[in-house]
């Protein structure tokens, strides 16, 4: 079931200023209340487009770049030991 105003939203790639607003929404407020998030951050975008974006790509506890010899070592056990499921 969808509303009258999801033509509306702006769907498709985030832009930069996108990102921004999400940012500075979500240091002034906290996560929750994504209901919220698009009108207080001033975004044309449903909630769980923000979410999703905030929680995949733009909190700063995401970790990024190459795994560590330990991570490695972890996985490569752990496949051992459960194979491909």
């Amino acid at each position: 079931m969808t509303s009258g105003n999801d033509s509306k939203l702006r769907k498709g790639a985030w832009g930069s200023d996108e990102d921004t607003l999400l940012t500075k929404c979500m240091h002034k407020y906290g996560e929750g209340k994504w209901s919220l998030v698009p009108r207080r951050a001033g975004l044309n975008r449903c909630r769980k487009s923000c979410r999703l974006r905030w929680l995949n790509y733009l909190r700063p506890t995401i970790k990024r770049g190459e795994f560590g010899a330990d991570e490695v070592d972890l996985m490569m056990r752990l496949h051992k030991l459960l194979g491909n499921r």
